[in-house]
């Protein structure tokens, strides 16, 4: 092996940092030889992939623009000195062309981690996408002409100017309506659309004061401000109402929900409404409501405290029974609570609060479950706890959770 191919293999190996010893203590030393120069200058006219990127303009210049760098300097006071004006510049091309050396191969040592940094972080944020946490509070607002407002993305204590009413979010994280014109009526009436996703939750505040918690998955439109004789929303999903009383003329307006086939009208204050699928269901805490049904001989159905009415639409039954509220109500003060329930129902639920897809491996139809279980525990945590009373198993396997006996 010639001299000039040794120093190319020198040089080689100090460019992928495999130099040891005295070897890499003497690198800088075999600058003094012309030799060294000239295996570098072959390597930098090798037009391969791995010596593209360390091509640079002339030394010379290379040298002029980092002469001032210590490293540089160091160097030159570490070589003995030759009177040969030849010897001199060859000695500084040559440590500019080390110095380069250096960098560029800290600039790809850096470029290569930063790659892998990227990789790492690409792999975290796919595990925290595959993670399963419980829901928190987020939802959207779309307007009247279709933009929309991500509600997780405001801090609270905000006002969002809209038109002739303003959009508040309060320091608790709560959305509510201000007029700007206080008493001044619309002619026409401006709908505001609220949406939860899957794991997320919200409360809002309508402009008549009702308050309305949405759970997640749920969908509500309504007006930015009413109507004085009535008022009028529709919903999907599930939703606990406490609606406030608005008098005119000595008579109550009528707050009416609009939900799938079933129109409730409110003749109380407090309760909770589903509508998911075909199957809504009207749970009353106090007050009373009123309950018709589209296409169904069920009119007029009256709902007292503690009583239940569950409208299926395919079949168009109504089934009325008495009940404990809190079971139907826990959601909104951050619990699940079950009473004999289907293992369907409390999947879906989970699934719902979760975000994650339930498939069952086995016939569990007449399984049921009864508990009562913060919304915010761990979801392992809280499919062993399903696990104890016997005769089911779960497997979470990314965002999939399997069912099987």
């Amino acid at each position: 092996m010639s001299k000039v191919e040794a120093y190319k293999k020198l040089i080689r190996q100090f460019y992928a940092g495999s130099l040891q010893g005295t070897a890499k203590e003497n690198f800088i030393k075999y600058i003094e030889d012309p030799e060294f120069l000239e295996a570098w200058e072959e390597l930098m006219e090798q037009d391969t992939d791995e010596n593209t990127s360390l091509k640079e303009p002339d030394a010379a210049q290379l040298f002029a623009r980092i002469k001032s760098d210590d490293r540089v300097k160091n160097s030159l006071t570490d070589i003995p000195d030759r009177s040969s004006s030849k010897i001199k510049i060859f000695k500084s091309i040559a440590t500019a062309a080390i110095v380069l050396l250096l960098g560029t191969a800290a600039f790809l040592i850096w470029n290569q981690n930063e790659k892998e940094i990227n990789q790492i972080a690409h792999l975290q944020n796919v595990d925290t996408e595959l993670k399963v946490l419980p829901g928190t509070n987020k939802a959207q607002i779309i307007l009247e002409n279709g933009s929309r407002i991500d509600l997780e993305k405001i801090k609270g204590d905000t006002v969002i100017a809209n038109g002739d009413f303003d959009i508040v979010k309060t320091a608790d994280g709560s959305i509510s309506y201000r007029p700007k014109y206080p008493g001044k009526e619309s002619s026409k009436l401006v709908h505001n659309t609220i949406v939860t996703p899957g794991g997320g939750e919200y409360k809002l505040i309508l402009p008549d004061g009702t308050k309305v918690w949405l759970n997640a998955m749920t969908t509500l439109r309504y007006p930015v401000q009413f109507n004085k004789d009535i008022r009028e929303i529709e919903m999907t999903g599930e939703a606990y109402f406490e609606v406030a009383k608005v008098v005119k003329a000595g008579k109550r307006v009528p707050f009416i929900i609009h939900t799938g086939s079933q129109k409730l009208e409110v003749l109380g204050t407090v309760f909770n409404l589903q509508h998911y699928g075909q199957k809504i269901v009207t749970t009353l805490l106090e007050g009373k409501v009123k309950l018709n049904f589209a296409g169904s001989d069920h009119d007029g159905q009256y709902l007292s405290p503690d009583e239940q009415a569950t409208f299926d639409m395919a079949s168009n039954r109504v089934k009325k029974i008495q009940v404990d509220p809190f079971y139907f109500s826990a959601w909104k003060d951050g619990k699940f609570a079950f009473e004999k329930t289907a293992i369907e129902e409390v999947m879906e639920t989970i699934s719902r609060w979760y975000d994650v897809e339930v498939i069952f491996k086995n016939e569990l139809k007449d399984f049921q479950f009864s508990g009562t279980i913060s919304k915010y525990e761990d979801i392992n945590k809280l499919l062993q706890t399903i696990e104890l009373v016997g005769g089911i198993h779960f497997q979470l396997k990314g965002r999939r959770i399997y069912v099987m006996k």
